[in-house]
């Protein structure tokens, strides 16, 4: 494993991003966002923070009017960087950003709200997917073709875990535990010892996209392209569903413990937010093509980016949910 620090380049030049007028009424705001939109974190002040994959940045925006606040060149086409900026993950005290670049093969951290970069983990030969900061603030967990554990400034591995496949997909963590996708189910550890706990076989021929805990931690829920598979203990519900054809790990969030939202391609008969009955009730964002969503409850806006190159702010309606 290589330890690095990257030379960002921080641009402060004052713009602002053009908006795309619409006539869809749940949309709030939508503006063009060249550069290949990918992972979506919402600041604690409001900033939307949202990695360009082309070039490799970091975009800080106002939410209320699009303006650029900051830029943070991460890496230039000219030394043939290959970061794709998976997935933006912020910790609970939403002061830290975690990246995970891809087929870069790494991951960062950095510092807010200056965007300065605070750590760079390189891990040779695995393709980074997704790097989470722990809910508890003691570690990150870094999705390669296994999870590797590193303390929570990046500095030191701790540990790895993973399948005799030996293929980690997806990960989620509610703090007290870890749960790791492979080909073959899920398997849970203990985040104190970090034993496994249970392994669960749920079948499918489709590998996990993307993974949540939801319903006080209590429902643990895997995103395949063609379905979605709610664990309740030993009880298993699975829904057919359409993701986006270009969605990323962070395709679903949660707008409370029991109501969860994801974006879903045109391929149903369900209607926009359209909810169902399940132990966590799915409500369908539909025939929106977005890489990734973010969700903010002061004021119950869904955060989307779409790599065709926009942002959109979408007001999700209130939703009773069933008990």
């Amino acid at each position: 494993m290589l330890l690095t620090l990257s030379a960002a380049i921080s641009l402060h030049a004052q713009s602002y991003l053009k908006s795309v007028p619409t006539k869809d009424q749940k949309i709030v705001r939508r503006w063009a966002l060249e550069g290949d939109p990918h992972g979506i974190a919402l600041g604690a002040d409001g900033t939307v923070y949202v990695g360009l994959a082309q070039p490799q940045a970091v975009v800080a925006i106002d939410s209320t009017n699009g303006e650029i606040k900051q830029k943070v060149i991460l890496d230039s086409a000219e030394i043939a960087a290959t970061k794709e900026l998976v997935t933006l993950r912020m910790n609970a005290e939403r002061n830290r950003l975690y990246i995970a670049n891809g087929s870069d093969e790494s991951a960062m951290i950095l510092d807010l709200p200056g965007l300065n970069v605070a750590r760079e983990i390189t891990i040779e030969g695995e393709a980074i997917r997704d790097a989470l900061p722990d809910p508890k603030g003691r570690y990150l967990f870094i999705l390669g073709r296994r999870v590797h554990v590193y303390d929570a400034n990046g500095r030191n591995e701790l540990r790895s875990l993973g399948f005799e496949d030996p293929t980690a997909l997806a990960i989620s963590s509610n703090g007290a535990k870890l749960a790791v996708f492979g080909n073959s189910g899920v398997s849970l550890y203990d985040t104190s010892t970090f034993e496994e706990l249970e392994r669960i076989q749920f079948g499918g021929s489709k590998p996990v996209e993307a993974a949540l805990f939801a319903g006080s931690d209590r429902v643990l829920i895997a995103f395949r392209r063609d379905s979605m598979v709610q664990m309740v203990a030993k009880r298993i519900m699975r829904q057919s569903i359409c993701l986006p054809e270009r969605s990323g790990p962070q395709i679903a969030a949660l707008a409370s413990g029991e109501l969860l939202l994801f974006a879903e391609r045109r391929c149903t008969s369900s209607g926009a937010f359209a909810t169902t009955d399940r132990a966590v009730a799915p409500a369908s964002l539909y025939g929106v093509d977005a890489y990734a969503v973010a969700y903010d409850r002061q004021s119950n806006f869904l955060y989307t980016t779409e790599r065709a190159g926009y942002l959109t702010i979408y007001k999700v309606p209130r939703v009773a949910v069933a008990h």
